[in-house]
């Protein structure tokens, strides 16, 4: 018997278009080198900006969420942002840094807490992420890679 669309519970249906849109996304991860390949299919890549201890390249991605990759004078990312309606694959954004936001949010205390805020300081990375399905919002940083003299929190603003 074939099954239509209809016949799937709305969060598989949600979950597998979520997971569509998300694939293939060009993007740095935290304390990598920025991304300079072509943007994935349906993203476009904006003017780069720069001051003299770091530099942002904005993304916006195929879903419509902008993502911002902070690059220090030594070519690493050293932040990341991101804003948009769907949120962005935090594993890839995260890159090395990303089991230690796994464990945060596997931790048995924020039990119940699935679609809780993160605030995550704790072993050389701060995530902070909200939001709501259609308006997601947040950045990831390693303070020791930030550049010497920069405040991250005019960085981020």
């Amino acid at each position: 018997m074939k099954r239509s669309l209809s016949t799937f519970p709305p969060r598989v249906l949600l979950a597998t278009l979520l997971l569509a849109c998300c694939v293939g996304e060009a993007v740095a991860a935290l304390g990598a080198a920025p991304s300079v390949a072509a943007p994935a299919s349906g993203a476009r890549r904006l003017a780069a900006a720069a001051s003299a201890a770091y530099t942002v390249q904005e993304t916006v991605l195929a879903t419509g969420t902008t993502v911002r990759e902070y690059v220090n004078a030594e070519g690493v990312v050293f932040a990341v942002s991101w804003k948009g309606p769907v949120l962005p694959d935090l594993g890839a954004l995260l890159g090395s840094y990303a089991g230690t936001l796994q464990s945060h949010v596997k931790d048995p205390s924020r039990a119940g807490m699935r679609r809780a805020p993160v605030n995550l300081e704790q072993d050389g990375l701060v995530v902070r992420s909200i939001g709501r399905m259609g308006n997601f919002f947040g950045n990831a940083y390693a303070p020791a890679l930030i550049p010497t003299g920069v405040s991250i929190s005019d960085v981020l603003q």
